[in-house]
């Protein structure tokens, strides 16, 4: 347990450092991919949030899901890969090939759905190849390139938003 939390400490401080770094972002298509990076220690309704989505007019395909679950039970049965700090070695690099996999994919957008403080799913996130990342508000704030404000748990206000974003943005 205290390993844990001394992993989030240095992972903090090594995204605090390379954000320090980083640019800006363009979006210049429409978007096709979609990766979801979700807490699923806070926020339960994962099926919920795709099928939203869906709705919305965005293929299941073309969505992938990554979630955080810090319990012991990784390997229950789900349609996406499930990970947690036992993904972390002892110098901080992410050993699980379905993280790994997940960050080099190039999304059209990356939604970090997580609004806690959280040093691993904040490194995926800064680490992500997403062209266009969507955060709460309430999350590290320099991670995203859009923010958007209410919680987690209102999944179809934050898709509504998300999707009313996206069209401002294309019509531009």
């Amino acid at each position: 347990m205290f390993f844990n939390y001394l992993k989030d400490f240095y992972l903090k401080k090594k995204l605090k450092n390379s954000l320090l770094k980083s640019g800006g972002f363009t979006v210049e298509q429409k978007v096709q991919t979609i990766g979801i990076l979700v807490d699923e220690v806070f926020f339960t309704e994962t099926s919920a949030l795709i099928n939203a989505l869906i709705e919305k007019g965005f293929h299941g395909d073309n969505i992938a899901v990554l979630a955080f679950n810090n319990s012991k039970d990784l390997k229950s049965v789900r349609q996406y890969p499930v990970f947690g700090w036992n993904s972390v070695s002892f110098d901080m690099k992410i050993q699980e090939k379905c993280v790994n996999e997940f960050v080099q994919n190039p999304f059209d957008v990356l939604l970090s759905y997580y609004e806690t403080s959280n040093g691993l799913l904040e490194w995926i996130t800064y680490q992500s190849k997403a062209r266009f990342k969507v955060g709460f508000y309430a999350a590290n704030q320099r991670l995203n390139d859009l923010m958007i404000n209410t919680n987690a748990n209102n999944y179809n206000q934050f898709v509504q938003e998300f999707v009313r974003v996206l069209k401002q943005i294309n019509t531009n």
